[in-house]
């Protein structure tokens, strides 16, 4: 699966599938123009720079956090640091080209914390 939007869609059905007592969902980073006070055109942002496209829940707490890259895209300086972010405080962080080498990662990753 090559196109990230069909490979995000597949890990929000093969997760919770495949884990259970795992709660993921879509993280949207949203920066758009909104009509403020007085019909003035305003900037509105929403999500942290960098965040990946999935958040979630896994077993004991441990915050999850899906990456999902396509093709030739990297991860971008913001995403890197959000990832270390993530790492440092003990989540798990996948960077995601593959639907089954992600599913084989998080199962790696779940296994090291519990006895999933």
């Amino acid at each position: 699966m090559s196109d990230a939007n069909e490979m995000t869609a597949a890990l929000l059905v093969e997760i919770p599938k495949r884990y259970p007592g795992v709660r993921i969902w879509r993280n949207n980073r949203i920066d758009a123009m909104a009509l403020g006070a007085g019909g003035r055109l305003r900037r509105v942002k929403a999500g942290v720079d960098g965040q990946a496209d999935l958040s979630g829940i896994g077993p004991g707490g441990v915050r999850i956090e899906i990456e999902v890259k396509a093709g030739r895209d990297k991860m971008s300086k913001s995403q890197i640091a959000f990832q270390a972010m993530i790492l440092n405080h003990g989540g798990i962080y996948i960077e995601a080209r593959d639907v089954d080498e992600c599913m084989a990662a998080l199962r790696e990753e779940i296994r090291q914390r519990t006895r999933y």
